[in-house]
């Protein structure tokens, strides 16, 4: 597991590196960059923050596919696969969108904060861990809440930085 952990660290460090490089569908950002209500900071926050959503639903209900299945590791592969859908969709985001780096990080907030809130969810679940019945031993929940606060916290990170910082910028204002 630590290996895995490693490594997604290592490829997720990589993409930020070579985030100028990194190849984004060209139809998407054209579509996307001419759409008049993009442009506008609250609007594109508010549909990042949507399709966050909608990943994030759509891994979670895939998740479920490796417990009718017999396939090992199904569960590495699909999350390993949302992540890379994720990334490439924020940096799509971030090439579409132009504006000044104000309104970009208030675009970026917008949209990345679907993995804030997250976050807090997850951090008030782990803070708040009772035993079900007596003398149950809750570390292992304790333990998957942490987990899942460090994931939500890395992802909100992730995003914010694709789509605040690594753009095209017309003005700093």
């Amino acid at each position: 597991m630590l290996i895995f952990f490693l490594a997604g660290t290592v490829l997720v460090l990589a993409m930020i590196i070579f985030s100028r490089t990194l190849w984004v569908p060209s139809g998407m950002i054209e579509r996307l960059s001419k759409k008049k209500w993009f442009q506008n900071h609250w609007l594109s926050g508010g549909y990042l923050f949507g399709i966050n959503a909608l990943y994030f639903g759509t891994t979670i209900c895939l998740l479920f596919l490796p417990i009718f299945t017999n396939i090992p590791y199904l569960h590495l592969v699909l999350m390993f696969l949302a992540t890379i859908v994720s990334i490439f969709t924020w940096s799509a985001f971030s090439t579409a969108w132009t504006g000044s780096f104000k309104n970009r990080l208030k675009m970026a907030l917008t949209g990345s904060s679907f993995y804030l809130i997250l976050a807090l969810i997850m951090v008030i679940q782990w803070v708040s861990v009772k035993p079900l019945y007596p003398n149950e031993d809750t570390f292992m929940r304790a333990l998957g809440w942490m987990l899942g606060f460090f994931v939500s916290a890395v992802a909100f990170s992730v995003c914010f930085i694709f789509t605040g910082f690594l753009g095209k910028r017309s003005a700093r204002v």
